[in-house]
């Protein structure tokens, strides 16, 4: 049998140790092909979004801007990443575990690929990545000379984009912003 100051001990390092464990951080975002910002106006107000599995077919979800993952922006203009495009559809992430809905676009929203929308923009590099994820190169790809690294949390301005590579002014060099599996190693900025 337990006395009372084993059991306490005890109980108390259970609670310790369920902190140490609590849940792990969210994943980061999926970059998909590019971005859908939805503006406030022309016809459209925030409310629920029909989400189809299919453009016009087989509606599998409702759901408000404010729980569809969002990359940057406000409540009246959520920036979104897009996954795909078919006519004046856009396929968008559900959820943080990937899940995928056509949107039928309204007029008004504006669409960008990254390699329209990232040049220009200021992006903060997220922090938490293996090492090499920081690395600076003197060309887009792996076989690029390493030259610096940029520090985590640091904000960067875009210059140019080559497929998952991106051009940074300063300091300057080429930068992986998307990894292998889709994910973003940057966050959006609000502005340019």
């Amino acid at each position: 049998m337990l006395r009372l100051p084993t059991l306490l001990s005890l109980i108390l390092t259970l609670i310790c140790c369920g902190a140490a464990f609590s849940a792990p951080p969210a994943p980061r975002p999926y970059g998909g092909c590019g971005v859908l910002t939805l503006k406030q106006g022309s016809g459209w107000e925030p409310g629920n979004l029909a989400l189809y599995q299919e453009p016009g077919l087989h509606r599998i979800a409702e759901k408000s801007p404010a729980s569809l993952p969002r990359l940057a922006g406000d409540a009246a203009a959520p920036i979104l990443a897009a996954s795909a495009r078919r006519g004046g559809w856009t396929r968008l992430f559900m959820d943080d575990a990937g899940r995928l809905g056509w949107l039928a676009e309204t007029r008004g929203w504006e669409y960008a690929s990254w390699r329209e929308y990232l040049p220009g923009r200021t992006v903060k590099v997220l922090p938490g990545l293996k090492k090499g994820w920081y690395l600076l190169r003197s060309a887009p790809g792996e076989g690029g000379a390493e030259l610096a690294a940029v520090t985590r949390d640091q904000l960067v301005q875009v210059i140019e984009v080559d497929e998952d590579w991106a051009r940074l002014a300063t300091p300057a060099g080429w930068f992986r912003w998307r990894d292998g599996d889709g994910r973003l190693t940057v966050s959006l900025q609000a502005g340019r």
